[in-house]
């Protein structure tokens, strides 16, 4: 074997391993994956005079399939669900829809809710009492 050949046009043979690197970074970084997050609740805006009677789930439990570059930079963030029951009088509220009222990235897709649907049962506080 010519060993000098080797040493021949290494410009275009570092150009060609540069391209190789970023075409495998490409398609590896869109490779989809499937991740579940823990997303937590927060029940706001409860009307004067009223109280929970009780604590809805602490979490939602939301499963995403997307490019895995992005489901690594989702995971960092800080997620939280409010659950707005201004305008709710005494009684059950029930909230869902919460797969549109995520805000994750266009190539993201939830596949999986759980619980879809949250229960908030509001009941008058006695007068006198701090809710």
């Amino acid at each position: 074997m010519k060993w000098h050949r080797l040493a021949q046009d290494w410009d275009l043979k570092l150009l060609s391993l540069v391209l190789a690197v970023i075409v495998w970074a490409g398609v590896a970084g869109v490779r989809t994956a499937e991740v579940e997050i823990r997303v937590p609740l927060e029940v706001r805006n409860i009307p004067s005079g009223l109280s929970q009677a009780d604590s809805p789930p602490k979490e939602i439990a939301v499963t995403v399939a997307g490019p895995k570059i992005l489901l690594l930079k989702l995971r960092s963030e800080r997620i939280i669900m409010p659950l707005d029951a201004g305008g709710v009088g005494e009684g059950t509220a029930l909230f869902t829809g919460f797969e549109r009222r995520l805000d994750l990235p266009r190539e993201v897709t939830v596949t999986r809710l759980f619980p879809a649907t949250v229960e908030v049962r509001l009941i008058r506080t006695p007068s006198g009492q701090k809710p």
